[in-house]
């Protein structure tokens, strides 16, 4: 309780949570048992934070069981290590996100998934869908006391039979922040199109914000909240030239399932999805490697993925 209230005694220190989650991978190769993969994955270098090292290796055992637990039969647990900013546009999306540089430490797991339901409690203290006695229902919200008491921020991605990832946001330390680093991109050079493109997302505000960064690059953009309303979208409007779509979304039909009935029907069509769970080889079997955006994404990577996109021979 003192965890999730953000009481509880922290030693912080810094630490390269790269080298960190590397010493640790033993122990958390050792709690998963022998019928589920670990993958460790460190994009770039010098992912400084100052944290309390040994409550984030609590933090990250307790995502290692739960993960654990939702692959019964095996599965694969992936851990991505990077850094990565967060933007204005990101913040309006979030409002609980503040911008700034990030260690961004991903878990996440090909276990059985968590409906809206469970996921929207996820957090709170106490619940649990194990069985009485295997969980006390403290865990996660454990992490996310611990992560924001630590300057965080915690974001979980579920959706049943396609897995969870639980990404954690911890503050790059201000001797990174201070490095010789490639200056953000100026909104004004970013490039741009005319053409018309269909942005699916579900969430309301994400998608408002897209849909306004689009068009402030000169894009024409036409809207749906859900896969099957864009299949009629697109058989409505022949001048759609690429489908910005998310790939977890309710309403029975993924955005990867969105892609082939379109592709069915209009071959010439372009294709980027972007979500915060689904591994890239889920959105581009046989859909292209490169149409990809992970969540989350800045302004400037939309403007460039979207304009690489488009401009990608067929």
């Amino acid at each position: 309780m003192l965890a999730f209230g953000r009481r509880q005694p922290l030693n912080p220190k810094l630490a390269d949570i790269g080298q960190l989650v590397a010493d640790f991978s033993g122990l958390l190769r050792r709690s998963l048992g022998e019928t589920i993969e670990l993958r460790t994955i460190v994009t770039g270098s010098r992912h400084e934070a100052v944290i309390d090292a040994s409550q984030l290796q609590n933090a990250l055992l307790n995502l290692v069981i739960n993960a654990r637990d939702a692959m019964p039969r095996g599965g694969r647990l992936t851990i991505e290590i990077s850094r990565t900013r967060l933007d204005a546009d990101y913040a309006q999306m979030y409002p609980e996100v503040r911008t700034g540089r990030y260690v961004l430490i991903a878990v996440t797991d090909t276990g059985e998934g968590m409906p809206a339901d469970v996921r929207h409690r996820a957090f709170e203290p106490f619940f649990t869908t194990k069985p009485a006695g295997a969980g006390t229902g403290l865990g996660l919200s454990m992490v996310y006391g611990f992560v924001k008491q630590s300057g965080g921020n915690i974001q979980l991605y579920s959706e049943p039979g396609r897995g969870t990832s639980v990404r954690i946001f911890l503050p790059l330390a201000d001797s990174v922040e201070a490095s010789r680093e490639a200056p953000p991109r100026i909104a004004s050079t970013l490039p741009g199109g005319n053409e018309v493109i269909l942005t699916v997302e579900d969430d309301a505000r994400v998608r408002r914000v897209a849909i306004a960064r689009l068009r402030s690059l000169g894009y024409r953009v036409v809207e749906a909240g859900d896969a099957r309303a864009a299949l009629a979208i697109v058989a409505s409007t022949p001048a759609i030239a690429l489908i910005f779509t998310d790939v977890v979304m309710p309403g029975g039909m993924t955005g990867d399932e969105l892609a082939r009935l379109a592709l069915a029907e209009r071959p010439d069509l372009k294709v980027l999805f972007t979500s915060g769970y689904a591994e890239p080889t889920i959105a581009s079997q046989g859909l292209g490697a490169g149409a990809w955006l992970k969540k989350p994404y800045t302004a400037a990577e939309l403007a460039y993925k979207i304009r690489d996109v488009l401009d990608a021979r067929a």
